[in-house]
């Protein structure tokens, strides 16, 4: 047996079994919600389906696929899970049973399916977790992989379980894949060929419109209207730094024309990102107000809002080596939109944005600030580069739909 899948089979039961006493040790907010993460789920009947989106981007994402779903099995009885509090409230905001995913212990799975009874797991993305995995495969449940994505470090990170996990895969219904690359590193880690196919990003379906009218959206958000937009969306620590560089080697003329607002990733990185752009000689750095220089927006949920009422965007966790986030998003909503060289996370949308002329590829904070100058000087570059990535983004809707075709073609959702 492989050394590391031993220990982390004989870890998860203690964790399973100290877990229930955890919780008074958890925040408040989490601590109301710990039974969810010990798999108590209160619900009657059968469930057609468990159906897991880790984060806010997966719940967003995941909900044009539960429509899809549904709009061939009326009526179908679906159990929705996250990994985080904010992934759960947005789904339960939009209507749908939503609850904390069973923490990946014996225990809790077992708890979850007892109380639940799925009949099948989709999972979205990228979700391995052994004991959810070991669970399905020992009471016969069918798992597929929806919007299904590996980065290169994640293949090498899961590889390291050995031979265990690699059966596991191996014994998946369905891996529905976002793109090539992602099918490829999918069977190299052992899903099967004959299951595994592309679809598309499901996130893809979920993409917001470009809004009639943006200084309308700049005035809604608390900014000037009339006065052109910079958002820095989704930055992560390392970035501010390079991102300063770039915009204090412009000339004064014309950044004094723009606005720029920073929403952060994460919104408890906001003092460490506001220091890191201090120290590269931003001067004044205000929250919640309009001025002169640059804006920060740490609250959750708002990035889609600032894209659409942004004239250029760049996208963080990009620059540094986080693997990139979605430039599809903002390319939606028209933005011109600029991204460094890490983006093995987003290779598909990366690629479909390239062919079609629509994305900025950076190195470092001198093309960074060629970048800003071309855009942030030429209305018609912008206009061009803003056209380009709508169309691409339309093309890219539709993933959804594949994906339900699939699972319908393979006999894992059996239309009414």
């Amino acid at each position: 047996m492989n050394p590391l899948w031993g220990t982390y089979r004989m870890v998860a039961p203690v964790v399973g079994a100290l877990a229930p006493a955890a919780g008074v040790f958890t925040s408040p907010a989490e601590r109301v919600l710990w039974l969810e993460r010990l798999g108590h789920v209160t619900r009657t009947g059968r469930c057609d389906a468990w159906v897991h989106a880790a984060s806010l981007g997966e719940a967003v994402a995941v909900q044009p696929f539960v429509r899809e779903l549904a709009r061939l099995r009326p009526g179908a009885r679906l159990q929705l899970t996250t990994t985080t509090r904010s992934g759960r409230e947005r789904l339960r905001a939009a209507g749908h049973d939503a609850v904390l995913a069973p923490l990946d212990t014996p225990q809790a799975v077992r708890r979850f399916h007892r109380d639940v009874h799925p009949e099948r797991l989709f999972l979205i993305e990228t979700e391995l977790w052994p004991h959810w995995l070991l669970e399905a495969r020992r009471q016969r449940l069918p798992v597929a992989v929806v919007s299904a994505r590996l980065s290169e470090r994640s293949v090498l990170r899961y590889r390291r379980l050995g031979g265990e996990l690699r059966s596991l895969v191996a014994g998946l219904a369905a891996v529905l894949c976002q793109g090539d690359e992602d099918q490829q590193r999918w069977r190299a880690l052992g899903a099967l060929p004959e299951r595994t196919c592309v679809v598309g990003n499901l996130k893809s379906d979920g993409l917001p419109e470009p809004v009639p009218d943006r200084a309308l959206a700049r005035r809604a958000l608390g900014v000037e209207p009339r006065r052109p937009l910079l958002v820095l969306g989704n930055v992560r620590p390392g970035e501010p730094r390079l991102l300063v560089q770039a915009w204090r080697s412009l000339a004064p003329s014309l950044r004094s024309a723009w606005q720029v607002v920073a929403v952060p990733r994460h919104p408890r990185a906001l003092s460490q990102l506001q220091s890191e752009a201090i120290g590269a000689g931003l001067t004044s750095l205000e929250r919640g107000s309009p001025s002169d220089t640059w804006r920060w927006d740490e609250r959750l949920g708002v990035l889609t809002q600032w894209y659409q009422a942004a004239d250029v965007a760049f996208v963080g966790g990009s620059l540094a080596p986080y693997g990139g986030h979605n430039p599809m998003e903002a390319a939606a909503c028209g933005a011109a939109v600029i991204m460094g060289e890490h983006d093995g996370s987003q290779r598909g949308s990366v690629r479909a944005l390239e062919r079609a002329g629509a994305l900025w590829r950076v190195e470092d904070d001198r093309e960074l600030a060629r970048a800003l100058e071309a855009l942030l000087s030429r209305p018609d570059l912008r206009a061009e580069r803003s056209e380009a990535g709508v169309r691409a983004a339309a093309a890219e809707r539709g993933s959804a739909a594949r994906a339900v075709a699939e699972l319908v073609e393979r006999g894992l959702w059996l239309p009414s």
